[in-house]
């Protein structure tokens, strides 16, 4: 559509933040009673405040405009794109049809995730975006703003506009630089080029890590042959991938490419794009994107050597936007307290049990997680300070939850820990708590063993982040305490 696209829209009945709604009850109306153009004229006067025949044609026009409804004077009906929205109503089915054909949705969206915004501001946000229509309609951005608040996108408070959890999804896969594939769907090498903006030499190799301006890694691509020489095993929604370096070279070694994956395997950080190549094809069927969930280095019989395996998990993400939205819904949780009316401050939450997460949301917020504590104590333990490499390459540091994640403890660094896996064992188990001065609490169980190992830990400094918003929260410690029997730190 391009240069022949829109550079205003046209307001529905029902207020702004009710078009959809009545949208869909006017396109019921046509798909039950298949009414002639004056017959629709009158469902319109009758359900709406509409008055105007001129003022309903206009509306009616630019839904035929953006391919929803062809009117005619003898019948008016829906198109297959206004069909396939009344199926189920998507918002974003209904948000392409306008943003396909009218300027500037895209932009009042990525606008708005940078901080909210007045109407004004978003014309000339729109307006700086695309000059060539020169815009100074001030009605313009008002369209704009009621057709996403209709969507769900956009809500407004005191004459200033937000986005809405699925505006901002929507928001950032706009503007995410990510590649738009089709699992399932097979890729040349050139398409790949194309839709990732880079070039991968001669060939595409089996594991990619790519970085950005700045060096740092900003996805992995993760290729499997159906001919390869590592026998990868890719059934059901879990399965085993073999790491860099051919049998010939004997003992795989920690590659750039291994360590790529052996670094989300400790913590999801990036995308991994997961493809596969039949033996008699030269492209590559994308199969989705990946979480690396555990990094082994085991002895291979068949080849007599050391190897790289890495266990990966399908994830049911279309978008790699979708994987950022959501790893950034993690946080250090400086705004985890809230300041009440007197100054004082609130206590945070204990868990996110009002937010129904999917097993692919728990799974990337899982890796999020990780990643934010370790990298919080500088992949240290906080209770004896070490930090132990496997034989794999992977540090023996993991991301413990305070408040126990079983519990729906919630997933910000404030309720973390980065622990040894004997400290992590002895927190959970209640061996160990922390005192809200951060000192180490050991169960008064003379009794069992252990106890004499543990007791020398008693009233030891934790090792902290060196900033105050990521330090364990007194309200997660507390619970921790309460759940495993500690007295209060004031009384022991």
């Amino acid at each position: 559509m391009g240069t022949d696209k829109r550079t205003i829209a046209v307001r529905f009945f029902g207020g702004a933040g009710n078009y959809a709604n009545v949208l869909e009850r006017c396109f019921t109306y046509v798909l039950t009673d298949n009414p002639d153009e004056a017959a629709l004229f009158e469902w319109v006067k009758s359900n709406t405040r509409a008055t105007s025949d001129d003022g309903i044609r206009d509306r009616l026009r630019f839904l035929e405009a953006i391919g929803l409804l062809t009117v005619d004077e003898d019948r008016v009906a829906l198109t297959e794109r206004g069909i396939e929205w009344m199926a189920d109503t998507e918002p974003k089915l209904l948000f392409d049809a306008l943003a396909e054909n009218v300027r500037g949705f895209e932009t009042a969206l990525e606008a708005l995730l940078d901080e909210p915004k007045t109407d004004a501001e978003l014309g000339a946000a729109i307006a700086d975006e695309h000059p060539e229509t020169g815009w100074s309609d001030p009605s313009g951005p008002a369209q704009h703003r009621g057709w996403l608040q209709s969507l769900g996108y956009v809500e407004r408070s005191d004459g200033t506009n937000s986005l809405t959890d699925s505006g901002r999804d929507l928001a950032r896969r706009l503007a995410s630089d990510g590649p738009a594939l089709e699992r399932g769907k097979s890729y040349t090498q050139q398409e790949l080029e194309a839709a990732f903006g880079t070039s991968f030499g001669s060939y595409i190799k089996g594991i990619s890590p790519r970085t950005d301006d700045d060096g740092a890694l900003s996805y992995v691509i993760v290729k499997a042959r159906e001919d390869g020489p590592y026998g990868d095993d890719l059934e059901g929604d879990r399965f085993t991938y073999i790491g860099e370096g051919v049998p010939s070279k004997g003992d795989q070694s920690p590659t750039g490419a291994n360590t790529a994956l052996l670094e989300q395997a400790e913590g999801s950080t990036v995308p991994v794009y997961f493809f596969y190549q039949p033996a008699d094809s030269s492209e590559l069927r994308y199969e989705g994107l990946v979480a690396v969930v555990d990094a082994r280095y085991v002895f291979d019989d068949d080849h007599n050597r050391m190897v790289y395996q890495f266990t990966m998990e399908r994830l049911e993400l279309d978008h790699p936007a979708e994987f950022e939205t959501i790893a950034a819904s993690v946080t250090d949780g400086g705004a985890a307290s809230i300041e009440t009316a007197d100054g004082e401050e609130s206590e945070p939450a204990l868990t996110d049990d009002e937010t129904e997460f999917t097993e692919t949301q728990r799974r990337v917020r899982s890796g999020a997680f990780a990643s934010r504590v370790k990298s919080a104590y500088n992949a240290r333990c906080a209770i004896c300070g070490t930090s132990r490499e496997s034989p794999a390459g992977t540090v023996d540091i993991e991301a413990a939850h305070i408040y126990p994640k079983r519990d729906d403890g919630r997933d910000i660094v404030q309720n973390g820990l980065a622990l040894c896996r004997l400290h992590h064992w002895a927190f959970d188990a209640g061996w160990l708590a922390v005192s809200d001065d951060y000192r180490i609490l050991v169960a008064d169980r003379p009794d069992l063993e252990g106890y004499e190992e543990f007791s020398r830990l008693e009233g030891e400094e934790l090792t902290l982040p060196t900033t105050d918003e990521r330090r364990p929260h007194a309200t997660f410690l507390a619970a921790h305490r309460g759940l495993h029997g500690f007295e209060p730190a004031a009384e022991r």
